[in-house]
């Protein structure tokens, strides 16, 4: 079944919403929590890692619950609809603690009463994200096959890197006037993520209207157990949860501490320069998912991941000298940044492409279609890697202050502390297979009974 190109479109435009608010949440969220709205950094570290928890949990159980269920709009849609929304308000009101809290009361409970607004927003954005998201993702291997899905992730990932890049640029400006100040975010800010919000809805509704499943999927009863137990005997597939685990444990610890890195080590406090270096980051990232993309068709996907990590595990640990490097802050910026983050840019191409290769070989082997659970448990050992990764991102910020009296400490030195897991993520690179063949094969008898 070849999908229609006005389908692919509705289909490549959906995530360009979300993307840009979890970019602009993932980017902003624990560095304007602490020096805006004031809460302490060990707690901002702890809403962080409660929030990863629920996104887990959440990916593994919308895969489960939408591989099996059975409505007259399809398995996916269902979660595509309710999610968006719900999406949409989350991340309006984890703008807006100021209309409901006096930020930077010297009461205590004030300050217990925000923790517990940023636990309740941060984790309903977490649980709608992944909630829709898996589901949403889900739909690639059902909706297309495997010679137009690279065509359709092309289009997923030129939306989500656009939707990234704006969302990247006003996030690195989460530090100046410009967007937040006297303690609460500017009218420009408000405007802006409201406006997204409304965007991120209406990007979704192309695919609300337009995109149907294949129609011959069989839907067996299933039970988790059994389903966990199956995929969990995929070797690619267990390796494959072992290396983003370990890389998104320093990546979030890289997008977390960016805003602040940039302001307090880089030097760019300027708005112009800040646009400067956020402009250059948003038009390498478009760049570089071509180049990615070229190397990939003639090295392969392992390869070309390999070269990319152990570049950035390279890169990585230079947060405690580029600082002192006597150049210009947006020619520091633009030399460090943006080899960064073409780096982990190879990654993001890999993250949409990799489990539905995966699920595709499955199903050609097993004959049965499983691609939510392939897609949803693969969140959960990601963002318990991530959900401790900000626990001690946060305790290490928090001991810079009582050592310092500032943050500077935590900026200089999460790069090294960091990297041992991105080098831990390229050992298992190194044992798994990224680049399948697509031939249906005897199907194993590899199937437990329902348990």
């Amino acid at each position: 079944m070849m999908l229609p190109f006005y389908k692919k479109i509705s289909y490549g435009m959906g995530r360009f919403g979300s993307s840009f608010l979890l970019s602009l949440v993932g980017l902003t969220s624990f560095y304007i929590y602490s020096t805006v709205f004031l809460l302490s950094w060990w707690l901002n570290g702890f809403v962080q890692f409660i929030g990863y928890l629920v996104i887990g949990i959440t990916h593994w159980l919308t895969g489960y619950y939408s591989d099996g269920l059975q409505t007259r709009y399809g398995r996916r849609k269902p979660f595509v609809i309710i999610g968006a929304p719900g999406l949409a308000i989350a991340a309006i009101f984890l703008f807006i603690p100021h209309f409901f809290i006096p930020i930077g009361s010297p009461i205590p409970e004030f300050q217990w009463l925000l923790f517990a607004f940023y636990l309740t927003f941060l984790c309903l954005f977490k649980f709608f994200y992944a909630f829709l998201l898996t589901a949403f993702q889900a739909w690639l291997p059902e909706i297309t096959d495997e010679d137009e899905r690279p065509v359709v992730s092309s289009m997923q990932n030129t939306s989500n890197w656009i939707a990234n890049g704006i969302g990247g640029v006003i996030g690195l400006l989460a530090s100046t006037p410009l967007f937040f100040a006297a303690g609460a975010p500017t009218m420009l800010m408000l405007i802006i993520v409201f406006s997204f919000a409304g965007i991120e809805i209406l990007f979704y509704l192309p695919s609300i209207a337009f995109i149907r499943e294949k129609p011959d999927i069989i839907i067996p009863k299933r039970s988790i157990k059994r389903e966990t137990s199956i995929i969990l005997r995929n070797r690619n597939y267990v390796g494959w949860l072992m290396t983003v685990g370990f890389l998104s444990f320093t990546f979030v610890a890289i997008t977390a501490n960016l805003v602040g890195f940039i302001e307090n080590v880089i030097g760019l406090i300027d708005v112009a320069e800040l646009i400067a270096v956020a402009l250059s980051l948003l038009i390498s990232l478009m760049a570089f998912l071509y180049v990615w993309a070229a190397l990939i068709k003639r090295i392969g996907k392992r390869r070309s991941m390999i070269i990319a990590m152990l570049i950035l595990a390279l890169i990585l640990p230079l947060t405690i000298w580029i600082g002192a490097i006597p150049i210009s802050p947006v020619l520091k910026g633009i030399v460090y940044l943006v080899p960064l983050a073409a780096c982990m840019a190879n990654y993001y191409i890999m993250s949409y492409v990799v489990p539905a290769d995966i699920a595709h070989v499955d199903e050609l082997e097993s004959g049965e279609s499983r691609s939510g659970m392939y897609t949803g448990f693969l969140g959960v050992p990601l963002n318990v890697f991530q959900a401790f990764s900000s626990l001690l991102l946060g305790y290490v910020m928090d001991l810079s202050v009582i050592l310092t009296g500032t943050e500077i400490l935590g900026y200089l030195w999460f790069g090294p502390i960091f990297t041992p897991t991105l080098i831990i993520s390229i050992i298992f690179l190194l044992f798994i297979n990224l680049d399948p063949t697509f031939k249906p094969e005897q199907k194993p008898e590899r199937l437990a009974e329902e348990g």
